[in-house]
C-alpha cells in the first residue's frame, strides 16, 4: 500500500496538484504570520471579521469560566447545554424558520440532511458545482442522482421531467457557490419547486451575514425567507465563529434529532464556539454598518481588478476567483503573490475541475483601503506575469 501511496503522490507533485500544511499564527484580524513573516491573509472566510470582535472573545471566555471546555458528550446524550435551545431559537426565528438544529459543522451537517432525509426510491436533482460536502453527502445518500448544468433552470426542468422515481425528489443546491461566488437562481428554482412538488435542500452557508438588507442570506435577496424545505447554514464563515445550522419544520428536525448520525454520534460543541455564535448573530442584527463597510470593499476590489482585465466569472459578494487554468501555474501565481506578502492559497483539483485552477481570492470587512491597494497592484503584477491580463 505505501508503495502504491507513494506513487500517487508524486504524480500529484508531477501536475502541480500536491498539498501541504501552512501553519499559521494569527497576528488581526486580516494579518497573519507565516516562517517569521507577516502576510496580509486575502483568503479568509471571516467576511464580516468578526472572528477577532470583543463582543464574541467577551462571549467566548465568559462561556469558558461557566460551562468548561468542552460539554463532554454528544447531544443526544449529555452535550445540550442550554446555549444550544437559545441558539437554535434565535437562528430559526433570524432566517424566518420553525426551527433549528446545530451541528458540529457544515460538512457533518450536510451529511446528515441529506443521508437521512432520502431513501431507496428518491431522486435528487444536483447542481454540477455543488460543494463537496453536498456531493458526498448525496453519494452516501440511498437517493438515485442527475447532476444538471450549473445554474441552468432549462436543463434542470428537461431532467425533472424526463427522470421517474416512485419517491421523493429534492433539489440541492448552494445558494452561494463556493468556488466560483456566483449565486443560484432561487426564484426560478422556487417555481420549480411549486410546480412539480419538488422539495428544495439549500446549502447557505456563504451568503448568510453578507446577503440581504439584514443579511439574512441569498433567501432574502430573492423575497424566500423561511421557504425552502430544508436550509443549512454556517457560524463559521461571516458569523466568525464555529458551528452549523438546519432549518426546517418540527417533523423534520425531530426526525433529524431521531436518525441523522453525524448529529447523533458526535461529540457536541463546546459551549464557547456557541457564544460567540450566539454574540455574533446578535451583532449583525443590531449593526447593518459592517456588512455595509464589507460591500464598500468588494466594490473597490471587483472594479479595480475588473478595469485591470481580469476575468471575474459570473461571481458576486466576497469571494473573487482568479482563474489561472493549469495547476502548475496557478502555483506559481500564489507563490509570487508569496513574495508580494500576499497570503493566498492555489485551489486546484478535486476541489474545482480540471483545467480550472484558481486563485480564490476572498475580501473581509477588516481590509484597510492601503491593504487593497497592495494586493490589487501585486495581483495585477502577477497577473500580467502569469499572462492572465
Amino acid at each position: 500500500m505505501i508503495d502504491r501511496l507513494k506513487r500517487s503522490l508524486q504524480e500529484f507533485k508531477d501536475k502541480g496538484n500536491y498539498r501541504t500544511i501552512k501553519y499559521l499564527k494569527p497576528l488581526s484580524d486580516t494579518k497573519v504570520l507565516y516562517r517569521s513573516r507577516e502576510y496580509l491573509n486575502l483568503c479568509s472566510n471571516s467576511y464580516l471579521s468578526l472572528h477577532t470582535h470583543p463582543l464574541l472573545l467577551k462571549a467566548a471566555k465568559d462561556a469558558l469560566d461557566e460551562y468548561g471546555s468542552d460539554p463532554c458528550s454528544s447531544r443526544s446524550v449529555s452535550g445540550s447545554i442550554a446555549l444550544y435551545e437559545t441558539l437554535e431559537q434565535e437562528i430559526a426565528k433570524f432566517k424566518n424558520y420553525k426551527r433549528g438544529l446545530i451541528f458540529s459543522n457544515g460538512y457533518m451537517a450536510n451529511i446528515g440532511i441529506i443521508s437521512t432525509l432520502t431513501g431507496d426510491d428518491d431522486l435528487i436533482f444536483s447542481d454540477e458545482l455543488n460543494h463537496s460536502s453536498l456531493i458526498d453527502s448525496i453519494r452516501l445518500s440511498r437517493a438515485k442522482r442527475v447532476i444538471y448544468k450549473h445554474r441552468n433552470i432549462k436543463d434542470l426542468e428537461r431532467k425533472i421531467k424526463n427522470t421517474k422515481t416512485g419517491g421523493k425528489r429534492f433539489i440541492v443546491t448552494e445558494s452561494i457557490f463556493s468556488m466560483d461566488g456566483d449565486y443560484a437562481p432561487l426564484n426560478d428554482l422556487f417555481n420549480l419547486k411549486k410546480r412539480y412538488g419538488i422539495h428544495i435542500i439549500l446549502d447557505d452557508a456563504h451568503g448568510t451575514g453578507v446577503f440581504g438588507r439584514q443579511g439574512k442570506g441569498m433567501e432574502e435577496v430573492f423575497n424566500l425567507s423561511g421557504k425552502m424545505d430544508v436550509h443549512m447554514g454556517t457560524f463559521g464563515k461571516a458569523l466568525g465563529s464555529y458551528g452549523a445550522f438546519v432549518l426546517a419544520d418540527n417533523v423534520i428536525i425531530n426526525f433529524l434529532i431521531n436518525r441523522a448520525r453525524t448529529f447523533m454520534y458526535t461529540t457536541a460543541l463546546p459551549a464557547s464556539s456557541l457564544a460567540a455564535s450566539l454574540a455574533a448573530l446578535r451583532i449583525i442584527k443590531k449593526d447593518s454598518s459592517l456588512k455595509q463597510t464589507l460591500w464598500k470593499n468588494i466594490d473597490y476590489m471587483r472594479i479595480h481588478l475588473e478595469e485591470a482585465g481580469f476575468d471575474l466569472k459570473e461571481s458576486m459578494g466576497p469571494i473573487i476567483p482568479i482563474v489561472v487554468g493549469n495547476d502548475k501555474k496557478a502555483v506559481m501565481m500564489q507563490k509570487l503573490l508569496m513574495k508580494k506578502g500576499l497570503f493566498l492559497q492555489a485551489i486546484r483539483p478535486p476541489t474545482v475541475q480540471e483545467d480550472t485552477s484558481r486563485l480564490r481570492l476572498t475580501v473581509v470587512r477588516g481590509f484597510t483601503k492601503a491593504d487593497m491597494e497592495h494586493a490589487i497592484e501585486a495581483i495585477i503584477d502577477a497577473g500580467r506575469k502569469m499572462r492572465l491580463i
